[in-house]
């Protein structure tokens, strides 16, 4: 018997070993993510390579990852060259990103004009079709969140399913903390607002970040400037159609655990006796109170004859509800669809679009909803060759 129990005890403790050592391979890496600027990146995807462990910068461009030692952790941002990182023995990583030349070809808006973005002087971040219509998102101000380098997007307005944001660019210690200045948003060249086009007519948007843009746009851009171009006619021999449809449904996160009634009523009792002033709820109160939570009594509310108050919680009361559970949705859905035409030949090119949007919030009572119709037309015709 001996035997078999010092056989028995080794076990255990080479298992528990064991153990130990399974955990303490998995390591937290933390870091930052910046452009050659020194600008943080928010909303960069960072991931452990060959995994499906991921996570985004926050907007400070600060990242936490738990990583093997020697495992690679990529960072990638849209715009960027993707970067490789190695876990060694480095628990805190710096990592600058560089600007991907093969896109410093490209036509940026620039106000007056458009230039080759090799050729920029001043600060302008770049947004594309592609990264907007892949982005499951309600509005152009949700599309530009974490794709725009020093861009800042706070909302708020206490949660309007259509508040328009407060846009911040090169942060907030730039301009001085409680400011309320906001950048200038010019669509196809007139100042408009985005939360009134559909983000899938949106060909690209250019964010001027610098005094190049007051130096455009004077008084009207001391906060930046943002150019919205939406999509042209295309020529092409037969007309393109494209019907997109979305559905998805979003959860309240982070909300507040309620107390108990009974702790509510303990609590209550001692902060009370703590000040001189004596309970609360008597013993006779406290002790319906816990029936009713375990179920020896169903009535929520009783009755004083005898009482000339009304609505006394506080005497009348057994009830124990969570009203963040009461008043906020579990599921919010959402539906969005989206429909365009495009073509012309010769002389003449058009683009038609149409998007439906209806967004449920979260409150369960009330109209907490947001629908929205938008239509779009464009027409390019040349009436005479001198024209």
């Amino acid at each position: 018997m001996k035997p078999t129990l010092k056989k028995l005890n080794s076990l255990v403790v080479l298992f528990v070993i064991s153990i130990g050592l399974g955990f303490a391979q998995q390591i937290k890496v933390r870091g930052i993510v910046k452009d050659q600027s020194g600008q943080p990146l928010p909303g960069a995807t960072v991931q452990v390579k060959g995994s499906t462990v991921g996570t985004i910068t926050d907007a400070e461009g600060a990242f936490t990852i738990g990583a093997e030692p020697g495992a690679v952790i990529t960072v990638s941002y849209i715009g960027f060259v993707t970067q490789e990182n190695k876990v060694e023995g480095n628990r805190f990583l710096s990592i600058v990103l560089t600007e991907d030349a093969q896109k410093l070809d490209e036509v940026i808006i620039v106000g007056y004009g458009t230039q080759k973005k090799v050729n920029l002087t001043g600060a302008v971040g770049v947004v594309d079709a592609d990264a907007i219509e892949s982005r499951p998102v309600q509005n152009a101000f949700q599309a530009l969140q974490g794709v725009s380098a020093g861009m800042n997007i706070n909302y708020t307005n206490g949660g309007l399913l259509n508040a328009r944001p407060d846009i911040n660019i090169r942060g907030i210690a730039t301009i001085g903390e409680g400011s309320t200045g906001n950048a200038l948003v010019l669509i196809d060249g007139m100042e408009g607002d985005l939360n009134s086009i559909n983000p899938q007519d949106i060909e690209s948007i250019s964010v001027l970040k610098d005094a190049a843009a007051s130096s455009i746009y004077g008084s009207r851009a001391p906060f930046g400037v943002i150019l919205v171009t939406t999509k042209k006619p295309q020529s092409k021999e037969a007309a393109v159609i494209n019907y997109s449809a979305n559905f998805r449904f979003a959860t309240p996160v982070n909300l507040p655990t309620m107390m108990d009634s009974y702790s509510f009523a303990t609590y209550m009792n001692d902060a009370n006796n703590n000040a001189g002033w004596g309970n609360v709820f008597n013993e006779e109160r406290m002790q319906r109170i816990w029936d009713y939570q375990h179920g020896i009594i169903t009535t929520s509310t009783i009755q004083d004859p005898n009482s000339t108050k009304w609505g006394d919680g506080y005497d009348y009361g057994n009830d124990n509800i969570d009203y963040y559970q009461v008043y906020y949705k579990q599921w919010a859905p959402t539906q969005e669809q989206n429909l365009s035409f495009s073509g012309g030949k010769n002389k003449t090119t058009y683009y038609l679009s149409s998007n439906y949007l209806n967004q449920n919030g979260f409150i369960a009572y009330g109209e907490d909803r947001y629908t929205r119709f938008t239509t779009s037309a464009k027409i390019n015709t040349a009436l005479k060759d001198w024209l």
